[in-house]
């Protein structure tokens, strides 16, 4: 069968949310376009240096990839965070991911819990475990992942910090801060990003309506070699997330596109809830660490879970979460 957009070469890819069937060099034009679209519409071509957090695994290939191709990687500048996890973490894969983003001629800044927090994520669950802390690893990854990755958009003077999340992640976690009423954090998840402290360094998602299938093929259709191990926590314990991801997909299977006009229609709503919404100012401090927090809190989440897991003293009562 024959593309349906050049109408020259062979059809390899169907896309079920477009109904075209792609050959494999308009599939990666497709992406790519998408991805493109979303960049103009955020501001990343006029920013003068943009900080791409990596982990290794698949979107963080398309993401370089992808923005490589219409952004001078002069300005582009990759930061990777090993969180310390057994036989998760490897180091052939830091190595590859290198190599890749050498020839694209970015940079890529090494990092670990282990060298910013002072432990392991592996050390942070044995010592919440000892405490009796029901908390799970990604409350701790998530967390700490966040703080490090700011801190060195920070460092290097970054416009924008560009992440890998892709739709499927994106609709999952707007789902979730739905379920969970936090309308602050469902509107940070719009199209445009919002700026709620001075420390904060805006955090943008050019993947955010590329299906996590299309940037599985686009990685494989050009031979990168990515890390495909599911973390271990994520398998031993099931998050919302996972029940989230789940129901989303059979939605999806159902009626294709699905995810798309979620995201399309929950943009517009955020824009009108903006609109509406009388944003507070900049977000207090941390009294321990000085990165913002919550408004209400004197000590932010991560602070408070390591002193929760004896592993940070801090005497002063702790705030109600």
């Amino acid at each position: 069968m024959i593309c349906d957009v050049c109408k020259a070469r062979e059809a390899e890819v169907y896309q079920p949310h477009s109904g075209k069937r792609l050959c494999r060099k308009c599939f990666i034009e497709d992406v790519r376009a998408r991805v493109k679209e979303e960049s103009l519409k955020i501001g990343l071509d006029k920013a003068n240096k943009i900080l791409l957090a990596v982990s290794g695994g698949k979107d963080s290939y398309v993401l370089a990839d992808t923005l490589a191709s219409f952004i001078d990687t002069q300005k582009l500048i990759a930061y990777n965070i090993t969180e310390g996890i057994h036989g998760y973490n490897r180091r052939e894969q830091i190595e590859q991911l290198r190599k890749y983003l050498s020839s694209l001629g970015i940079e890529l800044i090494e990092d670990s819990f282990k060298q910013s927090v002072g432990y392991t994520l592996d050390e942070m669950m044995k010592y919440s475990i000892g405490k009796g802390l029901n908390v799970s690893a990604c409350t701790f990854c998530g967390g700490f992942r966040r703080k490090l990755i700011n801190n060195a958009g920070r460092a290097v003077s970054a416009d924008y910090v560009a992440t890998g999340h892709n739709l499927d992640d994106e609709v999952q976690a707007i789902v979730i801060n739905l379920i969970r009423g936090d309308l602050l954090r469902l509107i940070r998840f719009a199209d445009k990003p919002i700026k709620l402290s001075s420390k904060f360094v805006l955090r943008v998602k050019p993947l955010r309506k590329v299906y996590e299938w299309e940037t599985t093929l686009y990685a494989y259709y050009s031979g990168y070699q990515f890390q495909e191990l599911e973390c271990p926590y994520i398998s031993t314990r099931p998050t919302l997330r996972a029940k989230v991801r789940e129901l989303l997909y059979m939605l999806e299977d159902k009626k294709p596109g699905t995810l798309l006009t979620i995201l399309e229609e929950f943009d517009k709503l955020a824009e009108k809830v903006r609109n509406q919404t009388q944003l507070k100012e900049e977000l207090p401090t941390c009294k321990i660490c000085g990165e913002p927090t919550s408004y209400g809190r004197e000590i932010c989440k991560n602070c408070e879970l390591l002193i929760s897991a004896g592993l940070l003293n801090y005497h002063q009562n702790l705030p109600m979460s």
